[in-house]
């Protein structure tokens, strides 16, 4: 039996951003003080900070996006 704190399940919520007129989907969810970011384009990660997480993975997606057009 493994000791410490259960693991907990958590949230996947669905992100969008909108660049240049293209709206682009994602998911994200917060883990271990983390804020992950997936989508077609590929995947983020970035500590919680001072802003709420969907402001944080908004911001992860649009560089996934930025990134992609390079």
């Amino acid at each position: 039996m493994s000791q410490g704190r259960p693991s907990r399940p958590f949230l996947v919520r669905s992100v969008t951003v909108t660049i240049d007129r293209v709206t682009y989907q994602g998911t994200y969810f917060v883990q271990q003080s983390m804020v992950y970011v997936r989508s077609l384009l590929g995947a983020k990660a970035t500590q919680v900070g001072d802003f709420p997480t969907e402001t944080t993975a908004k911001l992860l997606l649009s560089e996934l996006v930025r990134e992609a057009k390079r």
